[in-house]
């Protein structure tokens, strides 16, 4: 197979800079990754301290045991105005996925081929 669609589908599908170090790329690879996974990583982290904050309430007796009540919770907007962090953590995961995947198949294009 050819070595820039190897290097693609591996930034695809397994993790942002994979391809790039299969392209032995380590520099490039290792930024990507750290940027990405930085982003997935407080994303994350905000969505168990929601969750934590709903179940509380929950516990506590504030909210009812009502589906429709918690849909309704968790779909409210933050209330701690952190709302533009949630955003640049979620645009710095997609582009860098994004650009990894296009960066890869650049470079796996432009490498030569060994016959």
């Amino acid at each position: 197979m050819n070595p820039a669609i190897i290097a693609a589908l591996l930034s695809a599908f397994i993790c942002p800079g994979s391809g790039h170090f299969y392209l032995k790329r380590y520099n490039t690879g290792t930024l990507l990754s750290v940027v990405s996974l930085s982003g997935l990583v407080y994303l994350l982290y905000r969505a168990v301290e929601r969750a934590q904050a709903i179940s509380d309430r929950i516990l506590s007796g504030e909210l009812p045991l009502d589906f429709g009540v918690i849909f309704q919770e968790i779909n409210q907007a933050g209330a701690h105005g952190d709302d533009m962090a949630i955003t640049l953590a979620t645009l710095a995961f997609v582009i860098s996925w994004f650009i990894g995947v296009i960066d890869a198949y650049r470079i796996g294009k432009n490498r030569p081929q060994a016959k």
